[in-house]
């Protein structure tokens, strides 16, 4: 059959622009497979190590990469981060507020992907360059699980140090108001107000809400709130596995593993070019729900079925732990 020879004109262009697009993918994939990828870590913490052992799961088996630790020292990072900048990697991926900082301010042109910084938006993070994955699960989840998990609650404490949680604070009342709860906030400026601001809360709520907060949890002031709420049977949720396993009800805990995964996907768009995210913060992705089962039938607390099947770490054999010995590591 005869074509006219417009038609075999637009067959021809329409070819050529699926090659072409074919091409670019290609050489797009062949790019971010052999990319070459620095990962910067503060130190050598068994938490860092699970995250970035997800993040190299992740990463195409051709791509390079280089990993360097930082001590624990600011100064180190700066020294590292300075020799990258002679001849620069396709990504650089920061764990920890120490090699964050190094690279925010050495390494201002290149794409990096941080996490394991708590506020960010206190360190002026992220630069243009640069994409953060949180590592707080978002107050509207944390309270939608405790609400299942406390059908029956209606004040919920809330101890925080208040010159570092204003933005957590205000999506906090906005999803306690949407879940039911009245919020009843108590501000500390020194871990030495904590003993006084949690005796005060105690008669008044039917649950603690602990989250992420450095002047709140401390080696002293955690075996001092496990044992004030053990003692007067108010249910503690949270978002450290440890903090659960040794006294509170549950929460919902972020796995280093699955948050180092999660960086590996958001690395891999960032060397295909998807940029997008460059700028932001992300959600974390798949917070795992933890739950004490012996502290729940301490406290005298049902827990459903359906929550049981949902959780991905269940504790309760053996007995409470000893308030005596309790691990303060909160991650």
């Amino acid at each position: 059959m005869y074509l006219g020879r417009n038609v075999h004109m637009k067959l021809s262009m329409l070819f050529a622009c699926a090659v072409l697009v074919f091409l670019t993918v290609a050489q797009s994939v062949r790019s971010s497979d052999a990319a070459e990828v620095v990962i910067l870590k503060s130190a050598d913490l068994s938490y860092y190590n699970d995250m970035v052992e997800g993040f190299r799961s992740t990463l195409p088996p051709k791509t390079t990469i280089k990993e360097y630790d930082l001590g624990g020292n600011l100064s180190t990072g700066r020294d590292i981060t300075r020799m990258l900048r002679a001849d620069p990697p396709s990504l650089v991926f920061a764990v920890g507020l120490k090699a964050t900082l190094a690279a925010k301010l050495e390494l201002p042109d290149t794409p990096v992907l941080f996490s394991q910084v708590l506020n960010p938006e206190l360190y002026d993070l992220p630069m243009r360059n640069m994409a953060g994955i949180r590592v707080v699960v978002s107050p509207d989840q944390q309270l939608s699980t405790l609400r299942a998990l406390l059908p029956q609650a209606k004040r919920i404490g809330l101890l925080y140090e208040k010159e570092s949680q204003i933005g957590f604070l205000n999506d906090a009342k906005h999803s306690a108001h949407r879940h039911g709860f009245t919020l009843i906030q108590s501000p500390v400026s020194s871990s030495s107000d904590v003993p006084g601001a949690l005796h005060a809360l105690l008669p008044t709520i039917d649950a603690l809400w602990v989250i992420q907060d450095r002047i709140v949890l401390t080696e002293e002031s955690v075996p001092f709130l496990l044992k004030a709420l053990l003692d007067a049977k108010v249910p503690m949720f949270t978002f450290s596995d440890i903090l659960i396993r040794q006294g509170a009800l549950g929460g919902l805990v972020l796995q280093p593993s699955e948050l180092g995964k999660q960086a590996g996907d958001q690395a891999i768009h960032l060397l295909r070019g998807r940029t997008q995210s460059l700028g932001s913060l992300i959600d974390p992705q798949r917070p795992q729900l933890v739950l004490n089962l012996h502290v729940a039938e301490y406290l005298g607390i049902s827990t459903s079925e359906h929550l049981v099947r949902m959780a991905g770490t269940l504790y309760g054999t053996g007995t409470i732990a000893q308030r005596s010995d309790l691990n303060t590591d909160v991650r």
